[in-house]
């Protein structure tokens, strides 16, 4: 009996030898922090989910008005809008016709400094390359619950406040993409809307600024192409456990409002962007959500080559990860 109960141990602990020195690695798919296999699919709907809900902490303006008058807003010091009276109609209606007078509900979604487009999973890009933006706003207006947008040839204006106005700024429209890797995309749309600078003076105080006059809803923005006469590719890593399953990968450019997410390489298990100016400045930021634990990583970096950069997440919170975003 001790003979057979030697051989029994035996051959436990040659087997138990066998998987511990095995080239192969088998994770423990119990736990989400063992799993280090990528996927080729989308994110999940509901890690988005999940992410957006903890760290969007951003407030919409929310209100009605009578489009029998003019209406104005002022949302804080620096924001403003203003939208006219009548001109509004209920889209997809062949020759749509003015809807009488009453109220709309107005919502209004505001998007001006870098860490509330992560916040919002916003990229500044249009299809690939990279923009600088100077505000993004999602306006939605409805009756009852259906969507209305501005008649032909009427828009409303957004005005806020910039020290430095830049002349070069474009009008741009965002849109959801059914991309694998990026959930949204921006694209110039000048037929759509425009953008301005304004400077004025009262009692011995100067103010400037930028106007955008929209006749489009939803998201839209005052933006322009990033320089693209010498660019390269930014590539980062993270350790074998935080794959694309369970982590975002962001860069942000230190000295202009751009922010992007990056693309997932699946084939060498690696994040990257393209068209990224050589020489600039960025803070890399990596937010990983495992087993209902939140990690992140930061890291600032010049890109002046393709070479990778690595990230080293740690445990987290919630309200930790916003901080440092509120301080980009």
């Amino acid at each position: 009996m001790k003979k057979i109960l030697f051989i029994i141990f035996i051959t436990v602990l040659l087997n138990s030898c066998k998987k511990e020195f095995s080239d192969s690695f088998t994770p423990y798919t119990s736990m989400g922090i063992n799993d280090t296999v990528w996927t080729n699919k989308p994110l999940t709907g509901s890690f988005i989910d999940s992410v957006s809900a903890s760290l969007n902490n951003s407030i919409w303006f929310i209100d009605s008005f009578n489009i029998a008058s003019e209406k104005k807003y002022k949302l804080n010091d620096s924001l403003e809008l203003s939208f006219p009276a009548h001109y509004y109609v209920f889209p997809n209606i062949n020759s749509p016709s003015l809807i009488p007078d009453g109220n709309i509900k107005v919502e209004v979604l505001t998007l001006q400094k870098k860490g509330d487009y992560i916040k919002a999973l916003i990229p500044v890009s249009s299809n690939n390359y990279l923009l600088e933006t100077t505000g993004s706003f999602f306006v939605r207006l409805s009756r009852n619950g259906q969507k209305v947008v501005m008649a032909p040839n009427y828009g409303f204006n957004i005005k806020w406040r910039d020290d430095y106005p830049k002349t070069n700024m474009k009008f741009f429209e965002g849109f959801s993409t059914p991309n694998r890797d990026s959930l949204f995309t921006w694209l110039p749309a000048a037929m759509d809307g425009y953008i301005s600078v304004w400077d004025s003076t009262s009692s011995g105080v100067n103010k400037k600024g930028y106007q955008m006059t929209s006749n489009i809803t939803d998201w839209i923005s005052s933006s322009y192409f990033l320089d693209t006469t010498k660019t390269t590719r930014l590539n980062v890593t993270l350790p074998l456990n935080f794959t694309n399953k369970n982590s975002f990968v962001f860069a942000v450019v230190n000295d202009k409002k751009t922010v992007v997410r990056l693309t997932t390489d699946f084939s060498t298990r690696s994040f990257y962007c393209l068209n990224v100016p050589v020489n600039t400045s960025v803070t890399l930021l990596s937010i990983s959500l495992i087993d209902n634990t939140y990690y992140l990583g930061t890291r600032t970096v010049t890109v002046n080559n393709a070479d990778r950069f690595t990230l080293t997440p740690v445990k987290s919170t919630p309200s930790d990860i916003i901080s440092v975003l509120d301080n980009l």
